[in-house]
């Protein structure tokens, strides 16, 4: 087993059948072919990512419209096949997954997974506020299978086993950030196979693209040199492309970065067990010096770091 814990041996339907519905979502489930009932499970968390190891027999599940209709919570599923082989239908679509391959599905919508003897793979669950920079390309990507054999797949795979391998040595900060790293590389993924679908919207592709360049802007806030210049290299796209871009929100991408900035300056000066001095909070979000820092957070709140750090305390106390 990949995930290091005690697995669970079912030998009977209905105990399979239950363990799917507390697991995953409540599932019709068939036997196929006449080899013995034999299926296998463990459960694990990394950071936001819940993942499921499974062996199994041959055996097709549903998820019908009437179990869609009482669903309470809306989840992604990511099926990352490692032997044998599986089949998932939604929407009109089919994904057959063999070794090395992925594939992911919707549980709002319904649909049939079919899965071969002696199969063994992992189950991601994934809640749709995880992928909302990505939310445009997932309804494209259902049901469509991914390698994992090159680029972002082959990432992907590399770094979910290294996770469940070092999962006991993991902090919870450390956990939360492999399980971002995984679901970044995931998106990645499906934005380079599905940029030139054709059933993407061209707008669909432009709110991708924003929502990629906001999310490296706030991963890189404190790097001295991030501006438009940066901004246009690193996504090899004009200034004017930009500009339009960021326009949807009434921003242009230097306001962006400079709000981003002192927002996250903001959440570490209210944080009552973060003691560094403000100028090392400058460094750290991009600002050259202390005074450079200290005059943005005037002209935006107001009011001088130190006096606002100051304000946030005795609100506490």
């Amino acid at each position: 087993m990949l995930i290091d814990s005690t697995p669970i041996q079912f030998q009977t339907l209905d105990a399979w059948r239950d363990f799917v519905a507390q697991t995953f979502v409540p599932l019709e489930i068939q036997v196929q072919g006449t080899a013995p009932f034999s299926h296998k499970a463990a459960n694990d968390r990394i950071g936001s990512l819940l993942i499921t190891e499974l062996y199994t027999s041959s055996t097709t599940v549903t998820r019908t419209s009437a179990l869609v209709a009482r669903a309470d919570h809306a989840l992604y599923k990511a099926s990352l096949q490692l032997t044998g082989c599986s089949e998932i239908i939604q929407n009109n679509k089919r994904a057959v997954l063999t070794p090395g391959q992925w594939a992911m599905y919707d549980t709002t919508q319904p649909y049939t997974v079919n899965v071969s003897d002696d199969s063994h793979f992992l189950v991601l669950q994934i809640t749709p506020d995880l992928l909302s920079a990505w939310q445009p390309y997932l309804q494209v990507a259902l049901a469509r299978s991914f390698g994992m054999g090159d680029g972002c797949g082959k990432l992907v795979m590399q770094m979910l086993l290294a996770a469940l391998a070092q999962r006991d040595h993991l902090s919870p900060t450390a956990a939360d950030g492999a399980a971002n790293a995984i679901l970044n590389l995931i998106g990645a993924q499906l934005s380079e196979n599905l940029a030139k679908d054709p059933e993407l919207e061209p707008v669909a592709v432009r709110q991708v693209e924003l929502l990629k360049i906001q999310h490296y802007i706030n991963q890189h806030l404190h790097r001295f040199d991030l501006n438009v210049n940066t901004l246009c290299q690193v996504f090899k796209c004009s200034r004017r492309y930009l500009y339009n871009l960021f326009a949807v929100q009434d921003l242009a991408p230097a306001d962006y970065i400079q709000r981003q900035r002192l927002e996250r300056s903001c959440q570490l000066l209210a944080d009552p067990s973060y003691t560094r001095p403000i100028s090392e909070i400058a460094y750290q979000h991009g600002f050259k010096d202390a005074a450079a820092f200290s005059h943005a957070f005037r002209r935006r709140y107001g009011v001088a770091p130190t006096a606002w750090r100051q304000q946030q305390l005795q609100r506490i106390n």
